[in-house]
Protein backbone atom coordinates (compact mmCIF):
# COMPACT_ATOMS: atom_id res chain seq x y z
CA UNK A 1 0.00 0.00 0.00
CA UNK A 2 2.72 2.45 0.92
CA UNK A 3 5.93 3.25 -0.88
CA UNK A 4 8.63 0.92 0.41
CA UNK A 5 10.91 2.59 2.93
CA UNK A 6 8.57 5.53 3.59
CA UNK A 7 7.52 5.69 7.23
CA UNK A 8 4.10 7.08 8.15
CA UNK A 9 3.72 10.02 10.48
CA UNK A 10 1.53 7.77 12.64
CA UNK A 11 -0.01 4.33 12.54
CA UNK A 12 -2.73 3.11 14.86
CA UNK A 13 -5.47 0.52 15.17
CA UNK A 14 -9.11 1.39 14.59
CA UNK A 15 -12.43 -0.44 14.86
CA UNK A 16 -16.08 0.49 15.21
CA UNK A 17 -19.61 -0.69 16.04
CA UNK A 18 -18.90 -3.69 18.26
CA UNK A 19 -22.54 -3.62 19.49
CA UNK A 20 -21.82 -6.30 22.08
CA UNK A 21 -24.96 -7.83 23.66
CA UNK A 22 -26.63 -11.20 24.09
CA UNK A 23 -28.86 -11.15 21.02
CA UNK A 24 -28.95 -11.09 17.22
CA UNK A 25 -31.15 -9.03 14.88
CA UNK A 26 -30.96 -8.26 11.17
CA UNK A 27 -27.31 -8.78 10.17
CA UNK A 28 -26.03 -7.89 13.66
CA UNK A 29 -24.63 -10.87 15.56
CA UNK A 30 -24.06 -9.01 18.81
CA UNK A 31 -23.09 -12.07 20.84
CA UNK A 32 -20.14 -12.79 18.50
CA UNK A 33 -18.61 -9.33 18.93
CA UNK A 34 -16.64 -9.97 22.11
CA UNK A 35 -14.63 -12.77 20.48
CA UNK A 36 -14.20 -10.64 17.37
CA UNK A 37 -12.82 -7.83 19.53
CA UNK A 38 -10.40 -10.25 21.22
CA UNK A 39 -9.02 -11.23 17.79
CA UNK A 40 -8.74 -7.54 16.86
CA UNK A 41 -6.83 -6.54 19.99
CA UNK A 42 -4.54 -9.58 19.78
CA UNK A 43 -3.68 -8.57 16.20
CA UNK A 44 -2.95 -4.98 17.23
CA UNK A 45 -0.72 -6.14 20.09
CA UNK A 46 1.02 -8.59 17.78
CA UNK A 47 1.74 -5.83 15.27
CA UNK A 48 3.31 -3.68 17.99
CA UNK A 49 0.84 -0.79 17.76
CA UNK A 50 0.97 1.82 20.50
CA UNK A 51 -2.45 3.42 19.98
CA UNK A 52 -5.96 2.21 19.17
CA UNK A 53 -9.24 4.06 18.51
CA UNK A 54 -12.77 2.75 19.10
CA UNK A 55 -15.18 4.76 16.91
CA UNK A 56 -18.26 4.05 19.03
CA UNK A 57 -21.29 1.83 19.63
CA UNK A 58 -19.39 -0.51 21.94
CA UNK A 59 -22.63 -2.01 23.22
CA UNK A 60 -26.11 -2.70 21.95
CA UNK A 61 -29.36 -1.92 23.73
CA UNK A 62 -30.53 -4.08 26.63
CA UNK A 63 -33.77 -3.98 28.57
CA UNK A 64 -32.09 -3.11 31.86
CA UNK A 65 -29.27 -0.74 32.72
CA UNK A 66 -27.51 -3.46 34.71
CA UNK A 67 -27.33 -5.63 31.59
CA UNK A 68 -25.79 -2.85 29.53
CA UNK A 69 -23.22 -2.15 32.23
CA UNK A 70 -22.31 -5.86 32.22
CA UNK A 71 -21.89 -5.79 28.42
CA UNK A 72 -19.77 -2.65 28.72
CA UNK A 73 -17.61 -4.23 31.44
CA UNK A 74 -16.99 -7.23 29.18
CA UNK A 75 -15.97 -5.00 26.27
CA UNK A 76 -13.70 -2.97 28.55
CA UNK A 77 -12.11 -6.14 29.84
CA UNK A 78 -11.01 -7.00 26.33
CA UNK A 79 -10.17 -3.47 25.20
CA UNK A 80 -7.92 -2.92 28.18
CA UNK A 81 -5.71 -5.83 27.16
CA UNK A 82 -4.32 -3.56 24.45
CA UNK A 83 -0.78 -2.68 25.42
CA UNK A 84 -0.85 0.99 24.52
CA UNK A 85 -2.87 4.19 24.41
CA UNK A 86 -6.64 3.75 24.03
CA UNK A 87 -9.27 6.24 22.87
CA UNK A 88 -12.99 5.97 22.23
CA UNK A 89 -15.76 7.92 20.61
CA UNK A 90 -19.31 7.98 21.93
CA UNK A 91 -21.85 6.23 19.70
CA UNK A 92 -25.63 6.56 19.78
CA UNK A 93 -26.09 2.99 21.06
CA UNK A 94 -23.75 3.76 23.95
CA UNK A 95 -26.39 6.11 25.35
CA UNK A 96 -29.48 4.05 24.51
CA UNK A 97 -29.97 3.30 28.20
CA UNK A 98 -26.98 4.99 29.83
CA UNK A 99 -26.24 8.67 30.20
CA UNK A 100 -22.99 9.97 28.72
CA UNK A 101 -21.61 10.43 32.22
CA UNK A 102 -22.49 6.85 33.18
CA UNK A 103 -20.96 5.41 30.03
CA UNK A 104 -17.72 7.39 30.28
CA UNK A 105 -17.38 6.79 34.02
CA UNK A 106 -17.59 3.04 33.50
CA UNK A 107 -15.05 3.22 30.65
CA UNK A 108 -12.18 4.55 32.73
CA UNK A 109 -11.11 5.41 36.26
CA UNK A 110 -10.27 8.86 34.87
CA UNK A 111 -13.06 9.47 32.34
CA UNK A 112 -12.59 11.96 29.53
CA UNK A 113 -15.16 14.47 28.34
CA UNK A 114 -17.52 13.45 25.48
CA UNK A 115 -15.33 15.49 23.12
CA UNK A 116 -11.65 16.26 23.56
CA UNK A 117 -8.32 16.57 21.74
CA UNK A 118 -4.93 14.90 22.16
CA UNK A 119 -1.56 14.65 20.44
CA UNK A 120 -0.02 11.39 19.28
CA UNK A 121 3.42 11.77 17.79
CA UNK A 122 3.42 14.68 15.33
CA UNK A 123 -0.35 14.45 14.74
CA UNK A 124 -3.21 16.18 16.58
CA UNK A 125 -6.38 14.13 17.10
CA UNK A 126 -9.85 15.50 17.85
CA UNK A 127 -12.67 13.35 19.23
CA UNK A 128 -16.11 14.79 18.42
CA UNK A 129 -19.48 14.01 20.00
CA UNK A 130 -22.49 14.23 17.68
CA UNK A 131 -24.89 12.59 20.14
CA UNK A 132 -26.87 15.78 20.68
CA UNK A 133 -30.27 17.22 19.81
CA UNK A 134 -30.72 20.27 17.61
CA UNK A 135 -30.95 22.45 20.73
CA UNK A 136 -27.55 21.20 21.92
CA UNK A 137 -28.85 18.97 24.72
CA UNK A 138 -27.42 15.47 25.13
CA UNK A 139 -28.79 12.18 23.87
CA UNK A 140 -29.61 10.23 27.01
CA UNK A 141 -31.37 7.05 28.09
CA UNK A 142 -33.30 6.57 24.86
CA UNK A 143 -34.12 10.26 24.48
CA UNK A 144 -32.99 10.56 20.87
CA UNK A 145 -33.57 9.52 17.26
CA UNK A 146 -30.51 7.86 15.69
CA UNK A 147 -30.95 9.82 12.46
CA UNK A 148 -31.22 13.23 14.16
CA UNK A 149 -27.68 13.79 15.41
CA UNK A 150 -26.18 17.27 15.72
CA UNK A 151 -22.90 18.86 16.78
CA UNK A 152 -23.87 21.87 18.94
CA UNK A 153 -22.63 25.41 18.42
CA UNK A 154 -20.57 25.32 21.63
CA UNK A 155 -18.69 22.27 20.38
CA UNK A 156 -18.20 23.86 16.95
CA UNK A 157 -16.74 26.96 18.57
CA UNK A 158 -14.42 24.79 20.68
CA UNK A 159 -13.39 22.86 17.55
CA UNK A 160 -12.65 26.05 15.63
CA UNK A 161 -10.42 27.36 18.43
CA UNK A 162 -8.67 24.01 18.88
CA UNK A 163 -7.84 23.69 15.18
CA UNK A 164 -6.60 27.30 15.04
CA UNK A 165 -4.33 26.71 18.04
CA UNK A 166 -2.93 23.55 16.42
CA UNK A 167 -1.24 25.53 13.65
CA UNK A 168 0.41 23.44 10.93
CA UNK A 169 0.35 20.18 12.87
CA UNK A 170 -1.71 17.63 10.84
CA UNK A 171 -5.11 16.80 12.35
CA UNK A 172 -7.22 13.63 12.38
CA UNK A 173 -10.91 13.92 13.33
CA UNK A 174 -12.60 10.97 15.09
CA UNK A 175 -16.41 10.83 15.14
CA UNK A 176 -19.14 8.17 15.25
CA UNK A 177 -21.92 9.70 13.14
CA UNK A 178 -20.85 10.79 9.68
CA UNK A 179 -19.64 14.18 8.43
CA UNK A 180 -19.59 13.65 4.65
CA UNK A 181 -22.24 14.91 2.23
CA UNK A 182 -23.75 11.78 0.70
CA UNK A 183 -27.45 11.53 -0.14
CA UNK A 184 -30.06 8.79 0.22
CA UNK A 185 -33.24 8.98 -1.89
CA UNK A 186 -32.45 12.58 -2.74
CA UNK A 187 -32.02 13.76 0.86
CA UNK A 188 -29.12 13.83 3.30
CA UNK A 189 -28.26 10.26 4.28
CA UNK A 190 -29.70 9.54 7.77
CA UNK A 191 -26.27 8.42 9.01
CA UNK A 192 -24.89 11.92 8.39
CA UNK A 193 -24.88 14.58 11.12
CA UNK A 194 -27.69 17.03 10.36
CA UNK A 195 -25.36 20.05 10.44
CA UNK A 196 -22.39 18.26 8.88
CA UNK A 197 -22.02 21.12 6.39
CA UNK A 198 -21.26 23.50 9.27
CA UNK A 199 -18.70 21.08 10.68
CA UNK A 200 -17.02 20.65 7.28
CA UNK A 201 -16.82 24.43 6.92
CA UNK A 202 -14.83 24.60 10.17
CA UNK A 203 -12.57 21.69 9.11
CA UNK A 204 -11.90 23.12 5.66
CA UNK A 205 -11.27 26.65 6.91
CA UNK A 206 -8.66 25.38 9.38
CA UNK A 207 -6.53 24.01 6.55
CA UNK A 208 -4.77 21.41 8.70
CA UNK A 209 -7.30 18.55 8.78
CA UNK A 210 -5.87 15.55 6.96
CA UNK A 211 -8.42 12.83 7.72
CA UNK A 212 -11.88 12.17 9.19
CA UNK A 213 -12.52 8.66 10.58
CA UNK A 214 -16.11 7.67 11.29
CA UNK A 215 -18.31 4.66 12.12
CA UNK A 216 -22.13 4.31 12.32
CA UNK A 217 -22.72 3.40 8.65
CA UNK A 218 -22.20 -0.36 8.88
CA UNK A 219 -21.17 -1.18 5.28
CA UNK A 220 -18.28 1.32 5.41
CA UNK A 221 -17.39 3.92 2.78
CA UNK A 222 -14.87 6.56 1.80
CA UNK A 223 -14.90 9.86 0.01
CA UNK A 224 -12.73 12.95 -0.39
CA UNK A 225 -14.40 16.35 -0.01
CA UNK A 226 -12.45 19.54 -0.71
CA UNK A 227 -9.15 17.79 -0.05
CA UNK A 228 -10.16 15.98 3.17
CA UNK A 229 -10.58 12.16 3.10
CA UNK A 230 -13.56 10.78 5.00
CA UNK A 231 -13.27 7.08 5.84
CA UNK A 232 -16.14 5.13 7.36
CA UNK A 233 -15.17 1.73 8.71
CA UNK A 234 -17.24 -1.42 8.36
CA UNK A 235 -19.05 -2.45 11.55
CA UNK A 236 -17.47 -5.27 13.55
CA UNK A 237 -20.93 -6.60 14.54
CA UNK A 238 -22.08 -7.38 11.01
CA UNK A 239 -22.14 -11.07 10.10
CA UNK A 240 -21.98 -14.33 12.04
CA UNK A 241 -18.73 -15.94 13.14
CA UNK A 242 -15.13 -14.82 13.33
CA UNK A 243 -14.75 -14.78 9.55
CA UNK A 244 -17.07 -11.76 9.47
CA UNK A 245 -14.82 -9.59 11.63
CA UNK A 246 -13.79 -6.07 10.56
CA UNK A 247 -11.05 -3.71 11.79
CA UNK A 248 -8.01 -1.93 10.41
CA UNK A 249 -4.64 -0.30 10.86
CA UNK A 250 -4.56 3.32 9.71
CA UNK A 251 -1.43 5.11 8.47
CA UNK A 252 -1.07 8.82 7.76
CA UNK A 253 1.82 9.98 5.54
CA UNK A 254 3.61 13.29 5.19
CA UNK A 255 2.48 13.71 1.56
CA UNK A 256 -1.21 13.51 2.48
CA UNK A 257 -1.84 9.86 1.65
CA UNK A 258 -3.90 7.76 4.02
CA UNK A 259 -3.44 4.01 4.14
CA UNK A 260 -5.97 1.64 5.67
CA UNK A 261 -4.88 -1.97 6.08
CA UNK A 262 -8.07 -3.95 6.47
CA UNK A 263 -8.65 -7.23 8.27
CA UNK A 264 -11.60 -9.60 7.89
CA UNK A 265 -14.35 -7.94 5.89
CA UNK A 266 -12.73 -4.50 6.15
CA UNK A 267 -11.18 -3.75 2.76
CA UNK A 268 -7.79 -2.11 2.52
CA UNK A 269 -7.49 1.24 0.78
CA UNK A 270 -5.06 4.00 -0.03
CA UNK A 271 -6.55 7.45 -0.42
CA UNK A 272 -5.02 10.67 -1.66
CA UNK A 273 -6.42 14.03 -0.65
CA UNK A 274 -5.65 15.45 -4.08
CA UNK A 275 -8.78 14.22 -5.87
CA UNK A 276 -12.38 14.43 -4.69
CA UNK A 277 -14.71 11.52 -5.29
CA UNK A 278 -16.74 8.73 -3.71
CA UNK A 279 -15.73 5.12 -3.44
CA UNK A 280 -16.98 2.22 -1.33
CA UNK A 281 -14.40 0.71 1.04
Amino acid sequence: MAEEGVDPLVRFGVFTDVHYAGHQYMDRYCYDSLEKLKICIEMFNGRGLSMVVNLGDSIDKAERKEEELAFLAAVRGVYETFRGERHEVLGNHDVATLTKEEFLTHCSKTPRAPYYAFDYGPVHFVVLDANCHVDGSDFSEGDFEWDEAWIPRTQLEWLDKDLAATGNRPVVILVHENLDHRLYNGALDPHVVRNADQVRFVLERAGNVRLVLQGHYHPGMNTVINGIPYIGLRAMVVGAGMGQNAFGICRLYEDGRVGLEGFGEQDSAEISSKEDGDEAV
